[in-house]
């Protein structure tokens, strides 16, 4: 079915120090260390991109991927890796409902997909779905967290505003219950991550929220690609396409499936729709940021704490930031460049 209807850790900041109580200095350099991934992609065995999984494969291979895990519908792919890039079992656990409870909004589904990650294959190749009973959204989610652990996977759920499929409120539910990661910058162009309604929170204010009533989840940036070497060609078609290498998650772990996998589960990662960072600093009183240099260009960068407020910003290459303010709460930063590209560093409870 096609997708239109259907620490780092950033800050981190080395800070298990943090939570022992610890106020060391911690650098963390993301130059070095740190492995882009790709945690959303399809192919031809979702029934809706026409890219075999080899060719999906050499694609994000040929564009500088350290790893990428196959999210295909209700399906595990699972090809070789090559030489210079890990390649991941997954499954996109699709759910597509025309009627659930919640009600969507008018002229909208129920579209509410989860992506199992690092999963073990299943012997019969069907995925472990448990019977669906009802139509409670949370139900059913649950349900996908089910098989995903069914599966020895890693949960992370798909786009939230994709016809509005989860609020905050259903997000810290889940996020209680196992789920690990949250897709706040889905770079499908119908994935609606800052919505025109200002009834609906975007995806970054989702996660603030979870985040604030102390619920731990960890945001990504993802592709959900579907178009690959033949991209150009649907777009002369008039089709809706929807390419790749545009959101990405940069991990700080050695180059091995559970190595990566244990970094995600830690939030030892940053999400980047193009900013790359360099540095991140912290003392006793002060967090500094430091952008790559692979990342030309002028650069705003904010520190965000509890309930999404902007407790600091700079602009420039480097900030200094003081840590008072996120007192009793958590911190975060979101890095911006002059063409609309982000970084978001996961955030770190304080005391």
């Amino acid at each position: 079915m096609h997708r239109s209807i259907l620490a780092f850790r950033l800050l981190a900041l080395a800070l298990a120090a943090l939570a022992a109580g610890c106020r060391k200095s911690a650098v963390l350099t993301g130059e070095a260390g740190f492995l882009k991934g790709q945690l959303h992609l399809h192919s031809n065995n979702s029934g809706d991109s026409n890219t075999p999984p080899a060719d999906v494969v050499r694609w994000y291979d040929t564009h500088g991927y350290d790893f990428i895990v196959f999210t295909d519908h209700e399906r595990v792919t699972a090809p070789p890796s090559t030489p210079s890039m890990l390649v991941i079992p997954g499954a996109e656990l699709t759910q597509n409902l025309e009627r659930c409870d919640p009600p969507p909004p008018a002229g909208a589904w129920c579209l509410l997909h989860v992506n199992a990650l690092f999963v073990t294959p299943p012997a019969s190749g069907a995925i472990p779905w448990r019977p669906a009973e009802g139509v409670d959204r949370l139900g059913r989610y649950r349900r996908a967290l089910a098989a995903t652990r069914t599966m020895g996977g890693l949960a992370q759920l798909n786009h939230p505003n994709f016809d509005y499929s989860a609020d905050a409120k259903l997000v810290t539910t889940l996020a209680r219950e196992g789920l690990a990661l949250l897709e706040i910058a889905n770079e499908a162009s119908d994935s609606n991550n800052v919505p025109a309604d200002p009834s609906h929170q975007s995806t970054e204010g989702i996660w603030d929220a979870a985040l604030t009533s102390g619920a731990t989840v960890f945001g990504t940036a993802t592709d959900d690609a579907h178009h690959y070497d033949d991209a150009a060609a649907a777009s002369a078609r008039g089709e809706q396409v929807f390419t790749g290498d545009r959101g990405f998650v940069m991990v700080r772990a050695r180059k091995h499936p559970s190595a990566i996998r244990d970094a995600l589960t830690r939030g030892d990662f940053y999400a980047s729709t193009g900013v790359l960072l360099k540095r991140l600093e912290r003392t006793a009183a002060t967090l500094e940021v430091e952008v790559s240099d692979r990342s030309p260009g002028a650069h705003r960068i904010v520190l965000v704490g509890a309930g999404g407020r902007v407790l600091a910003e700079s602009e420039g290459r480097h900030a200094s930031f003081a840590l008072a303010a996120g007192h009793g709460g958590y911190l975060r930063v979101v890095v911006s460049d002059d063409r609309g590209r982000k970084a978001w560093t996961q955030p770190e409870r304080l005391p």
